[in-house]
């Protein structure tokens, strides 16, 4: 009998540093993913760094071309995603005198959105259309370029049809998803502006 009451307490004793283990794992763990989750949810703020958009255009002189810009003063101060939507809007249509583009006719701003903050653009597919190389970088530029001119270090997002741009044939350069003007710039090999 005596050992009886030892296997009875030992029982419980079992159950009791059971019990606890799993409300101490429960309890701890549960807090580690709440902590965890709370913090990935809390959305990285945009960040503007300039006090206007600038429209980034090419200009072509006698054996070079170059990104130029202008600045477009005539925008909502307080909201950087109305600025930028219409600056990016101005640079796919019709370039200022002694200004050229190297984006294709016919392309269209199908979102522009500031989250996590990262520019996000999406286009249409007449972005991606004729030209040769040099064209096609220049049209990439003209659009990191601008998309980033409120915050030259913000990561842009370059969608077409809301799908990661595709490589730029012909010169084998993948533009990195996101990425930045200074990762565009070097990988291009144009200057940092």
């Amino acid at each position: 009998m005596i050992r009886s009451g030892w296997v009875g307490k030992s029982r419980r004793l079992w159950w009791v540093v059971l019990a606890t283990a799993v409300l101490v794992g429960g309890v701890g763990g549960g807090s580690i993913w709440l902590w965890q989750h709370s913090r990935q949810s809390e959305p990285k703020p945009f960040v503007v760094t300039a006090d206007y958009p600038r429209l980034y255009w090419l200009k072509m002189e006698p054996g070079k071309e170059m990104l130029v810009s202008d600045p477009l003063v005539t925008v909502p101060k307080n909201d950087p995603t109305a600025a930028l939507r219409q600056a990016i809007n101005l640079i796919l249509s019709a370039p200022p005198p002694a200004m050229t583009t190297a984006i294709p006719p016919g392309t269209r701003l199908l979102a522009l959105e500031l989250k996590d903050g990262a520019v996000y653009v999406n286009l249409s597919r007449e972005f991606t259309g004729g030209g040769g190389s040099y064209s096609v970088i220049y049209r990439v530029a003209q659009v990191i370029y601008t998309a980033s001119s409120l915050n030259p270090e913000a990561p842009i997002y370059l969608q077409i049809e809301g799908q990661p741009a595709p490589p730029i044939a012909g010169e084998g350069l993948v533009i990195d998803y996101p990425t930045t003007r200074r990762q565009f710039a070097q990988e291009a090999g144009l200057p940092l502006l």
